[in-house]
């Protein structure tokens, strides 16, 4: 296809707008982004010096092939048998998150939640389904969110827009939509229409339409509820959730932009579809990134939504280059895209790794707490009484030994001195 828009652009004499980017398989299959990811946080210096990895962003995953002896499939195993026996070490998500053991398998290319199985402590069954598998097919084994936020009950997702350009510049709409399940969030039940919440499936349900007009929410009605709901946590949408969505959108292009245009070809862009959930610590967790997302009207809202998004984009991509019959000479609302990156300008708005992945400190299963002045010294092979935080020992003595006893600290993970005060940060056990 690129090879007859190129002809055809050099019999013109002018550029073709083009809406798609040639290679999209880095970005927008599970695969590809997953390995993107991978390779992004390894190899850049911030996400080194703060020990953040891929399943910091994206629950843990594995790519794996229907055959079942891959590597991966390898190590697979042996996190889930980890978690059978309730040993969360190895774990990046939370140890409440992994009590079921539960784990979603998904094809490497395709969308609107088909091929999706969700699986329950059940190793047998996962081999069995990918086995069933056609040949030469790629697939992620992904672990379940087990304690998701929940709305009025149900489970629920994000879906938010960006576009990218050939001039290396991303923006992010300002805007989106929460899409719900129609039926009582249950752990216990394995029925596909509770645990996916796409649009494209949950029409087919029953109850379909019966909480929300197709099952669609604005971000205003979901902030009003998360208001009503947690009036003490005093949670803001667009500063606690919606920056985090904002930084992971951009991790995933800053990790495959200089592959997605590999022929430099101008005046081409591409429409994104982005899925987040959130966890009951209201923890963002990205899932996936679409190519061609769904345009559908569910709604009045989406009916209303669609529209300007459209222009905002259009106005964007093609008005530079062709200028609208009937502009209006004054715009009354701004555009609703935001410029997180351009490589020209040196703009990169992505916020500091250091910036806690879980909004709400009291939630967060890591804490810092004061030493009161006492010296924390770090020992290589402390004898006694220390606390391991998997690369050196803590060594406590004193109030410091007996309030880390009170508060249940599993592990520290590392110290930090502010004001001549000694922080550490540390993991709080669960109280039976």
């Amino acid at each position: 296809m690129y090879s007859r828009i190129d002809h055809f652009n050099m019999i013109r004499g002018t550029a073709t707008i083009i809406n798609h980017l040639e290679n999209l398989k880095p970005l927008c299959t599970k695969t590809g982004l997953i390995r993107s990811l991978r390779k992004h946080y390894k190899h850049s210096v911030e996400p080194v010096l703060n020990n953040y990895q891929v399943h910091d962003s994206i629950p843990t995953t594995f790519i794996v092939s229907r055959s079942c002896h891959d590597s991966e499939f390898m190590k697979f195993i042996q996190r889930f048998h980890e978690l059978d026996i309730q040993n969360y070490m190895n774990e990046r998500m939370p140890a409440k998150q992994c009590t079921k053991n539960m784990w979603l398998v998904k094809p490497d290319a395709q969308n609107q939640g088909r091929g999706i199985e969700v699986f329950r402590s059940d190793l047998q069954g996962i081999r069995r389904y990918l086995q069933e598998q056609p040949e030469n097919t790629y697939w992620i084994i992904q672990k379940y969110l087990e304690r998701p936020l929940l709305y009025r009950g149900r489970k629920f997702d994000i879906r938010m827009w960006a576009f990218a350009t050939w001039k290396n510049e991303y923006f992010f709409y300002k805007e989106g939509y929460i899409r719900t399940s129609s039926y009582t969030y249950n752990i216990e039940d394995d029925w596909n229409y509770i645990h996916l919440t796409n649009n494209c499936l949950q029409q087919y349900g029953n109850m379909y339409g019966v909480y929300e007009e197709g099952n669609t929410l604005s971000f205003c009605e979901f902030a009003q509820y998360l208001r009503e709901q947690y009036p003490a946590l005093e949670i803001n949408f667009e500063k606690d959730l919606l920056s985090r969505m904002k930084d992971l959108m951009l991790d995933s292009y800053l990790a495959t932009k200089n592959n997605l245009n590999p022929r430099r070809r101008i005046n081409c862009f591409e429409l994104l579809g982005y899925d987040f959930m959130i966890d009951e610590d209201f923890r963002v967790w990205l899932i996936e990134v679409n190519t061609n997302p769904y345009l559908g009207i569910a709604n009045k809202y989406i009916e209303g939504l669609m529209p300007k998004m459209l222009n905002d984009l259009f106005e964007l991509v093609l008005d530079p280059y062709i200028q609208p019959a009937n502009k209006i000479p004054v715009r009354q609302i701004a555009n609703r895209f935001e410029i997180l990156y351009n490589e020209k300008k040196g703009m990169n708005k992505r916020r500091n790794f250091e910036v806690s992945v879980y909004p709400i400190p009291v939630l967060s299963p890591y804490r810092l707490l004061p030493v009161k002045n006492k010296r924390i010294e770090v020992l290589r092979n402390a004898p006694t009484q220390k606390i391991n935080s998997g690369r050196s020992n803590f060594c406590l003595s004193g109030s410091n030994k007996e309030e880390f006893k009170r508060l249940n600290v599993k592990s520290i993970t590392h110290e930090v001195e502010i004001e001549k005060v000694v922080f550490v940060k540390v993991t709080i056990g669960t109280r039976s």
